[in-house]
């Protein structure tokens, strides 16, 4: 379809229109990052009227704040771990489903990611409390686990679905067992796939709120719940609370951009590969 020079400046001025509406708070928080705490309130305000580390040093001088962001890292990484190694089995039997079956069992899994968050804080904090997971990296690892496996095993099965039956027919004809077939065709053929779960499960655990606020004190406390403490009775610390914020968008930013060449594959193309 080819679109006209009207039509086109239309599609380009609403693709940069939310970008800036996108980005605006983003520049915003990186310009408050490298202010003094007098120009952040200058009047009329302005993007950039001073150039200053002082927040940044403050925050990485931080040991709570320091603390909390290797917990993020550790929380992080072990829900990718725990949830594509049960989503991935899981997509790959369902996708050999079909008819009423299939369509049954993927709306009891959407069904756990349907709830909102909040109907799970009582029941996950008492039950926590009894076991000993309140304020611990498995306990917040254990309940992120439970809301990104359902939607990994929702963005990987397509993927799977996307496989010739016939290549793995040929691998069971030769020999191969099911799990063989799993393991050395299936999984590395749907890796984009896989890969673009893992980034999505890594940013949801990253940017986890509720769970991390309402079960933690201090041990297993995240950067995100970190802020907080810049926010005290006297004051906010606004210079510091964008400082830590660019911190903690810093990862997921680097993390993307690693493997953002597996974003962009098709599963045609990681079949074809």
């Amino acid at each position: 379809m080819i679109l006209s020079r009207r039509e086109k400046f239309v599609c380009y001025a609403v693709t940069y229109l939310f970008a800036l509406f996108l980005l605006a708070p983003i520049v915003w928080m990186l310009s408050t990052s490298f202010k003094g705490q007098l120009a952040i309130f200058q009047k009329p305000p302005s993007l950039f009227t001073e150039f200053t580390f002082q927040n940044y040093a403050a925050v990485l001088s931080d040991p709570q704040f320091l603390h909390a962001f290797w917990n993020s890292v550790l929380i992080s990484s072990g829900t990718v771990v725990v949830s594509v190694a049960l989503a991935v089995p899981a997509a790959y039997g369902l996708s050999h489903l079909t008819g009423g079956r299939r369509a049954g069992f993927l709306s009891w899994v959407l069904l756990v990611r349907a709830a909102p968050g909040m109907i799970y804080v009582l029941p996950y904090y008492l039950a926590y409390s009894q076991i000993g997971l309140i304020d611990t990296r498995i306990g917040l690892i254990l309940i992120n686990s439970v809301f990104t496996i359902p939607l990994a095993i929702w963005i990987v099965i397509p993927f799977f679905d996307a496989i010739p039956h016939e290549i793995e027919e040929a691998a069971i004809i030769d020999g191969a067992t099911r799990f063989q077939t799993m393991t050395r065709i299936a999984i590395p053929l749907a890796a984009p796939g896989i890969a673009s779960t893992a980034i999505l499960i890594f940013i949801f655990a990253w940017n986890e709120f509720l769970f991390a606020l309402t079960l933690t004190r201090f041990e297993a406390r995240t950067a995100a719940v970190s802020i907080l403490s810049y926010m005290a009775y006297e004051g906010t610390e606004w210079g510091k609370v964008a400082a830590a914020g660019a911190l903690i968008l810093l990862p997921v930013l680097c993390f993307s951009i690693l493997i953002r060449k597996y974003l962009v594959q098709t599963t045609a193309g990681g079949v074809k590969g």
